[in-house]
């Protein structure tokens, strides 16, 4: 029996085996296709429109407090993980730390992001502010994707407007509308074109009056990580739960399928012809330093648990979610054998 499903998948690295055919999970004819966050996660939220979807963490872990609202299961694959330090800034004329942030106003793309949960938990827990003292203005609806309550002990101004957030978050600063962002995305300027710069690339902003509030973000990330042993994940993977009641075989196979994919790009790694990087080897003999062999690991590690164990300590915490569930509840349950 072959399945016929449908993926909704970012073209990382990681994942491109999936896209170009060269893995192909057993027993499944799968059809791969790329819708930008948010709209690929409110789609399969609202109107179950794929089979298996690359989901939100945060907006999975507010889904199932809703019901009615998670019409599926996900497997423990993390296809899209990284460090947040990095994408927290400020005008370049002020002079606060992130320990300095309470009593001030600051940016979001919406409360149930999982960058925001992280940020925000972050801040709280190794900074010491206090998110009741902060105006947070949030850029887009709550709606969008789940809808959600959000504590009213929480001083949330739903400050909805067209167009890039991080270009929305750029003027906001500069304009001194806000203090500070909690960016998903590099605060980078729009290009002649029209395009934008990668939001997964490390870069310095280059942005008029805009700077990192961490001068060295990469290296406090670092500390960060050898402090918590956590490499933030994002997002994971969901499978409908109507393809899961007829055919509960394709979780496995496609755990194994994203697991082979991710070996591919790993090995690759270990080529550096491959890459346009003059340093190449010493990129990657740091990264192993840092954070050891294979940091993007699927599956329910240690490091993993820690994760997101965490990670529902900050949703619990924010009122995205009332309590902390089993870490196994929120997997199917074939995939953790």
């Amino acid at each position: 029996m072959v399945v016929e499903l449908t993926l909704a998948c970012t073209e990382y690295d990681w994942t491109r085996p999936l896209w170009d055919g060269t893995v192909e999970p057993e027993g499944i004819d799968l059809h791969v296709v790329d819708y930008h966050n948010p709209e690929r996660f409110a789609r399969m939220i609202e109107y179950g429109a794929f089979d298996v979807c690359e989901m939100s963490l945060g907006s999975y872990l507010a889904a199932r407090a809703t019901e009615a609202e998670c019409p599926f299961t996900a497997i423990p694959v993390f296809p899209y993980r990284r460090f947040r330090h990095s994408f927290i800034y400020r005008r370049a004329t002020d002079e606060f730390t992130l320990s300095e942030l309470n009593d001030k106003t600051v940016g979001l793309i919406h409360w149930q992001t999982t960058t925001g949960i992280w940020q925000r938990g972050i801040a709280r827990e190794h900074y010491g502010v206090d998110l009741e003292t902060v105006t947070w203005h949030t850029t887009k609806s709550e709606g969008d994707v789940v809808s959600i309550e959000i504590p009213d002990r929480y001083d949330v101004v739903h400050d909805h407007r067209a167009g890039s957030t991080s270009e929305l978050f750029a003027s906001m600063l500069q304009r001194g509308e806000i203090d500070a962002a909690f960016s998903t995305a590099p605060l980078t300027p729009r290009v002649a074109d029209g395009r934008h710069d990668d939001p997964g690339r490390l870069q310095e902003p280059n942005v008029d009056g805009v700077e990192r509030i961490f001068e060295d973000a990469m290296q406090v990330e670092q500390e960060y990580y050898r402090e918590t042993n956590i490499f933030p994940p994002m997002h994971t993977v969901v499978i409908s739960d109507e393809v899961l009641d007829a055919y509960p075989w394709v979780a496995n196979k496609l755990y194994d399928a994203f697991d082979r994919a991710l070996q591919i790009c790993m090995d690759r790694l270990t080529k550096p012809r491959w890459f346009p990087l003059a340093w190449a080897n010493q990129h990657l003999e740091h990264q192993r330093d840092v954070l050891g062999e294979n940091p993007w690991a699927y599956g329910l590690t240690d490091e993993t648990r820690t994760a997101l164990t965490t990670l529902q300590e900050y949703a619990a915490n924010q009122g995205i979610i009332a309590e902390p569930d089993d870490i196994d509840d929120l997997f199917v349950d074939a995939t953790l054998r």
